[in-house]
Formats: C-alpha cells, sequence, structure tokens
C-alpha cells in the first residue's frame, strides 16, 4: 500500500512539474503535422493543376479547335440552281456528325484548270462547305474525322459530298488549284435527304482574287440586330494574368495602361479605343506550318480568353504567320469592331508573338424587329459600284456579305446591319464607305 501511495504521489509530482512542458511538446508536435499536410497540398494540387493542363492541351488540339476553325458557307448544289444556306450551323452540325462515321478511302488528286476546277466545285447533286479561308489538313481531320487521310500541312478551301448513289468526296484547294478524291464506302446515315432551309440565297462559283466564292446572284433580305455591349469583362480576365495594376499614360489625347510581367509579357490597353495589343516575347512553341500556326492559334485564343461562342477563323496570312477572327452573328462576319477583326495574332521573328484584341464584345441580343431587314444586292451590282469609283475587279483579293458593327456609346448597345465588304491591300473595307467616299460623301 505504501508503495502504491508513492507510487501515486510521485505521478502527481511528474504531472505537475512536466506536464505543461509534455502539452506544448504534443501541440508542437500536431502543428508540425498539420504544417506537413499543408505543405504538401499544393503539391497535390500543382499536380492536379498539371493534369487539367494536359488534358486542356489534348483539347486545344482535338475537338474544340473545331468549334473555332469551321465553314462560313453551305451550298447545295441542286439540279437548276445553286443555293446558298443564310443560317448553316444545325446543319453543318448534322452533317459533320455523319461523316465522322463513314468509311472513307482515298483515290486519287489532281491540279485543275481554273475554269475546270469551277466545274468541278459545281457538279449537281452535291452540297458544299466553304470555309472563309484555307485550314490546314490537320484541322479537316479533326472536324470530320482521322479516317480522312490526308497531309496534316495540306491547305483546303472547300469540302464537297455527293448527294447520289456516287458516293463520293472531295477536298479542293484554291491556293494550289488542287481537288482530292475520295470514296465512301460505308455510310451509316448519309446526307441524300438533307435539303436546304427555307431562307437561301440563289449563288454561283467564281474567282475572286485568288479564292473562289459563291457569289449572289439574286438580292437577299437579310436581318438587323442589335446587342447589349459588353464593355469589363474581356479587360478583367486580361488583368489577372499580370501581377501590377498597371502603368498609367496619355499619348495623342489617348489614355493608355500598361501591363508588363518581366521581359516575357506586356500588355498594352487603350482605354479611349477599346484596343489592346498583348506582346509575348521568347515563345518556344515551334510554329512552322499553317497547321502548326492554326493550332498555335487557338491556344492563344484559349490562354487569352478570347474563345467565346460566337468567335470562329476568318482568314490566314502568309501561311498562318497572320490569323485573324471575327464574331460572327447569323452565320455571317461582323465587320467595324476594330481595324483588324475580333483577334488578330500574329507570329513575328525573334520568338516575339502579338496578339491585337478589343475590350469589347456582344453581351445580350435585344429583341429583334422582323420587319427590319436590309436588301443586300448581288455581288455583281456591289463590284459594279466599285469599279465606277475606279475600284479594279483585279485589286479586290475578297468580298463577303457582313454585319457592321455601330456602337451606340451613351445606351451601350452594338447595331448590326448587314451589307457588303471587300478586301484591298490586306484591309477589308465597307463597299458604301468606299463609293461613298469617292463620290465625295454625296
Amino acid at each position: 500500500m505504501k508503495k502504491n501511495k508513492q507510487w501515486r504521489v510521485n505521478i502527481r509530482y511528474f504531472r505537475q512539474r512536466y506536464g505543461v512542458i509534455i502539452a506544448l511538446i504534443i501541440a508542437i508536435l500536431i502543428s508540425i503535422f498539420l504544417s506537413v499536410q499543408l505543405w504538401r497540398s499544393p503539391g497535390q494540387s500543382m499536380k492536379q493543376q498539371k493534369i487539367t493542363n494536359d488534358t486542356t492541351q489534348e483539347n486545344v488540339s482535338g475537338e474544340n479547335l473545331t468549334s473555332v476553325y469551321s465553314i462560313s458557307q453551305l451550298i447545295f448544289n441542286q439540279s437548276d440552281k445553286e443555293l446558298s444556306v443564310i443560317d448553316y450551323r444545325t446543319l453543318y452540325s448534322k452533317i459533320v456528325d455523319r461523316v465522322k462515321e463513314w468509311d472513307i478511302a482515298y483515290k486519287t488528286s489532281d491540279v485543275l484548270k481554273k475554269t475546270t476546277y469551277l466545274n468541278s466545285l459545281s457538279q449537281k447533286n452535291t452540297l458544299v462547305m466553304s470555309f472563309p479561308d484555307a485550314v490546314s489538313g490537320n484541322v479537316i481531320q479533326s472536324i470530320f474525322g482521322k479516317r480522312i487521310k490526308i497531309a496534316g500541312n495540306a491547305t483546303i478551301n472547300h469540302v464537297q459530298i455527293s448527294q447520289d448513289d456516287s458516293n463520293k468526296l472531295f477536298f479542293y484547294d484554291d491556293r494550289h488549284h488542287k481537288r482530292y478524291a475520295y470514296q465512301v464506302s460505308n455510310a451509316p446515315q448519309t446526307v441524300q435527304h438533307l435539303k436546304p432551309s427555307k431562307k437561301t440565297a440563289t449563288v454561283n462559283y467564281q474567282w475572286v482574287g485568288k479564292h473562289v466564292m459563291a457569289a449572289t446572284t439574286t438580292s437577299v433580305k437579310l436581318q438587323s440586330y442589335s446587342y447589349l455591349l459588353d464593355v469589363d469583362s474581356t479587360v478583367s480576365r486580361l488583368t489577372k494574368l499580370f501581377s501590377d495594376s498597371g502603368k498609367r499614360e496619355v499619348h495623342n489625347g489617348q489614355e493608355i495602361l500598361t501591363y508588363s510581367n518581366g521581359d516575357n509579357r506586356r500588355m498594352a490597353h487603350n482605354v479611349t479605343t477599346g484596343s489592346i495589343n498583348y506582346d509575348a516575347y521568347n515563345v518556344n512553341h515551334n510554329a512552322n506550318t499553317l497547321n502548326q500556326r492554326q493550332h498555335e492559334g487557338y491556344r492563344w485564343l484559349v490562354n487569352l480568353h478570347q474563345n467565346s461562342d460566337n468567335l470562329y477563323y476568318f482568314e490566314e496570312r502568309d501561311q498562318g504567320q497572320t490569323l485573324t477572327y471575327r464574331l460572327f452573328v447569323n452565320g455571317l462576319p461582323i465587320f467595324g469592331q476594330t481595324s483588324y477583326g475580333s483577334v488578330q495574332i500574329k507570329q513575328l521573328p525573334n520568338k516575339h508573338a502579338r496578339i491585337g484584341m478589343s475590350q469589347y464584345s456582344l453581351r445580350v441580343p435585344l429583341p429583334t424587329d422582323q420587319k427590319n431587314q436590309i436588301n443586300i444586292e448581288p455581288m455583281a451590282s456591289a463590284m459594279a459600284d466599285l469599279e465606277s469609283v475606279g475600284v479594279s475587279r483585279n485589286d479586290i483579293e475578297q468580298m463577303a456579305i457582313g454585319y457592321r458593327w455601330q456602337l451606340d456609346p451613351d445606351n451601350q448597345i452594338v447595331t448590326l446591319d448587314p451589307g457588303w465588304y471587300f478586301e484591298q491591300n490586306h484591309v477589308w473595307r465597307s463597299v458604301t464607305d468606299q463609293v461613298k467616299s469617292e463620290q465625295g460623301g454625296h
């Protein structure tokens, strides 16, 4: 009993003298354990982020890329006429979904004379999907499926599919007047019974500059639209890429905010005009072909948060060293948002990339007055208007029907009116504006 009593006394004495120290040691050990867990979490987060980034990179070179590189015309070559579908997106998606399931075998390729090239595109009982400018063979595979054997660096402007029993498919290259022929051997769902929607325009195929376009041969009425202006979302997303808050300067009465991340990234935001220039230096991506540059262009759109639902590829120059993307409405491009489009990506020497953007975009469509339609004249009439003020057809590089961006800054409303546009010396202009300017504004 004395020993047990003595033992309890010793325990009480030990707790009184060393209890606080032991509790402190336990607290320290718990703290260390929690710190280790917190220290490890960022590592797991970084690992997860890397997985996410890797997945994003895979998507960049896969299906998501096709949401930007899309067609700008869908034409039905019927027995007596060619009809261009005005709002073609839904029908185009249906065609793509069907073609992806086909067994397609490469047959041959040939270089055609310009007249023969047009005649081939005009084959009856076929449908033709035309891109706004050349896309690479790899983009074609991303859209229509890997079963299509075509060189990744091929340049394609048109896709033609037979609607009869011949089961043929063709790709056309305007630059080289080249046609690629394929045979469809197994098609679970064909396109034979697809028909154009009610809203169409009669067209025929013509060479304009170095491109073939399906030019309207009759007048067509197109709807005008109005949208609420989106001002802040682009700027707020881009400024998060920089650690500083921007340096304010004023040049020629224009307020400019400049952001930088050391020597690698710089952005100049012209607050007055809404234009944004983003410069990236020491860019390590190896992009030397149209195919590589079109993939790289899409990466920039994703990284700079410019891949909105209505932004599409519009034009390339110098094998993709300059890529232009525009907002589209009802299947037609918008002009006048900036001097170049919505986004323009330039590959410059010494691993330098420059991306031009606008802080303005479209947010919410406003109710449409169905009576507010504009009659668009045939392309021949628009061409004659230009020739009447001294613009030679030989100097015109491309023509397109598009929407004019007209901003009401007071109400923050963008009005979109359709009209003809032409490209001369790599600059797109309104036919109406050019005629008024040459006639002295009268």
